[in-house]
């Protein structure tokens, strides 16, 4: 009668542990889902985001060098200064124009990838995340729970880490190239 009772009990055990497994699966499974499509979301509205920044900047850019061309001949004829010197300062605020909109635009596809890296991340450890579920599920004391639970979130900040480091050397890379094509023209006529 023990033994029967015992049977009962474990199979019990057995039926709610099977019905909180498909439960848990389910609720991980819709997560997931709702995890990446708010990750494609997010990616493609950095990337909408990055192309109205630098039509914005080229947009402008030709409405200053517009309206710049047309203070320096008003400024000319008043200051009395030569055709040369009015044609030297566009060029340069011309070029100081475009280096702007060029290093924006490197900017803007920087922020780009770094949010990419994110999205990667936040993916990533999803999946992975789910990978340790059934291990879980399948602990049988208290001990191995806490053990797995602990490993589990070292795993989850190395990963952390290493995507800082990814988005920071990407960062850095954008913010020199940047710098690189803004210091091609001088800033400021001479």
């Amino acid at each position: 009668m023990a033994g029967n009772q015992r049977q009962s009990e474990r199979e019990s055990t057995e039926a709610l542990q099977g019905a909180a497994r498909r439960s848990a699966e389910q609720a991980t499974r819709t997560m997931t889902d709702a995890t990446e499509r708010t990750a494609r979301a997010g990616a493609e509205a950095i990337r909408r985001n990055a192309e109205n920044i630098s039509s914005h900047w080229r947009t402008n850019s030709e409405a200053a060098n517009r309206l710049a061309g047309r203070s320096m001949e008003r400024l000319s004829r008043v200051f009395g200064i030569s055709g040369d010197a009015v044609r030297q300062t566009m060029q340069r605020s011309s070029g100081n124009l475009q280096a702007l909109v060029e290093g924006t635009t490197i900017v803007a596809g920087g922020l780009q990838n770094v949010a990419e890296e994110w999205m990667r991340f936040a993916q990533s450890r999803v999946e992975a995340n789910l990978d340790h579920f059934d291990d879980l599920m399948g602990c049988r004391t208290m001990q191995d729970c806490l053990a797995l639970q602990t490993e589990i979130a070292r795993a989850n900040l190395e990963a952390l880490l290493q995507s800082v480091r990814r988005a920071a050397e990407l960062s850095t890379h954008v913010a020199d190239e940047a710098m690189r094509k803004i210091g091609e023209a001088p800033l400021a006529p001479q």
